[in-house]
C-alpha cells in the first residue's frame, strides 16, 4: 500500500478540524442568534415536544435519504454517460449545472403544479445533491488510465463490463466523498421541499414556528438540524475514512 504524502496526510487532519470548528460555529450561531429564545426555552420544548421531534425528524431524514439515492444514482449514471457517450458530457454538466444553480424556493410552485407534494421533499433533495456527485463521479472515472480502457476493450470487453470490472471500483472512493458533501444538502432540500405543503417533517415546524411566532420552537428546529445534519456527515465522512484505507488513496478528491 503506498504511503500517503505529507499533503494527503496534512488534508486528513485538517478536513476533521475544519469541519468541527465549521459545525461548532454554525451551532453557535443558531444557538445564540435567538435572543428571546436561549438555552431556557430551548429545552422546554426539546422536553415538552419531544415525541412530535422525533416524528419530524425521521419524517426529514427519510425524505432526504430517498433524495439522496435517487439525486446520487441519476448523477452517477450521467457520469459514466458523459464519459462513454460521444458529445454528452458538454449538455450533461450545463444541465446539472443549471438544476443546482435555480433556487428550490422558485422550483417550488413548479413543482407543487406538477407533482404530488408529497414528493416535493424527495425532488428537492435529489435536486441538491445531483451535482456535487456527478462532479465527484466524474473525476473518478477520469483517473482510469486510459491504456487500461484499451486493453479490456482489445479483449472484448464492452463498456458494460469495464464498468463493472474498473470502473465502478475506481470510482468509488471520489463517489463516497461526493455523497459525504452532499449529505447536508439533501436535508436542507427536504426541509425547503416540505413548505410546499407537506404535512409533517421538520420543516413544517419551522414554518410553523415562524409564522406563528414561536421563537423558541424555531429555535430549537434549528438547532435540531444542525444536530441531525452532523450527526449524518460525521457517519458518512466515517465511511469515507474506511473506503480510502481499505482502497489505499489519501482521502482528497481534489
Amino acid at each position: 500500500m503506498p504511503r500517503p504524502s505529507l499533503r494527503g496526510r496534512a488534508h486528513r487532519a485538517a478536513t476533521p478540524l475544519l469541519g468541527g470548528v465549521l459545525l461548532v460555529s454554525a451551532a453557535l450561531l443558531v444557538w445564540y442568534g435567538f435572543g428571546a429564545a436561549g438555552s431556557a426555552e430551548i429545552w422546554p420544548v426539546l422536553a415538552s415536544r419531544r415525541e412530535l421531534l422525533i416524528e419530524s425528524a425521521g419524517v426529514t431524514l427519510l425524505e432526504a435519504a430517498y433524495g439522496l439515492v435517487a439525486g446520487a444514482a441519476l448523477a452517477i449514471v450521467a457520469a459514466w454517460a458523459a464519459g462513454a457517450a460521444d458529445g454528452a458530457r458538454g449538455p450533461l454538466q450545463l444541465l446539472m449545472l443549471i438544476c443546482y444553480a435555480v433556487p428550490l424556493v422558485a422550483l417550488g410552485p413548479l413543482l407543487t403544479s406538477s407533482v404530488e407534494r408529497e414528493a416535493i421533499p424527495v425532488i428537492a433533495a435529489a435536486i441538491s445533491v445531483a451535482l456535487p456527485v456527478f462532479s465527484a463521479a466524474e473525476a473518478g472515472l477520469g483517473t482510469i488510465p486510459k491504456g487500461l480502457r484499451d486493453l479490456l476493450a482489445v479483449h472484448g470487453a464492452g463498456r458494460w463490463r469495464r464498468l463493472r470490472l474498473v470502473e465502478a471500483a475506481g470510482a468509488l472512493p471520489h463517489v463516497v466523498e461526493g455523497v459525504k458533501f452532499a449529505v447536508p444538502g439533501a436535508l436542507l432540500g427536504a426541509l425547503i421541499g416540505e413548505w410546499f405543503g407537506s404535512e409533517r417533517g421538520l420543516g413544517v415546524l419551522l414554518v410553523s414556528g415562524l409564522r406563528e411566532g414561536q421563537d423558541d420552537l424555531v429555535a430549537t428546529v434549528s438547532v435540531l438540524v444542525v444536530a441531525v445534519s452532523s450527526i449524518v456527515y460525521a457517519v458518512f465522512a466515517r465511511l469515507a475514512r474506511t473506503v480510502h484505507r481499505r482502497r489505499g488513496t489519501t482521502g482528497s478528491v481534489a
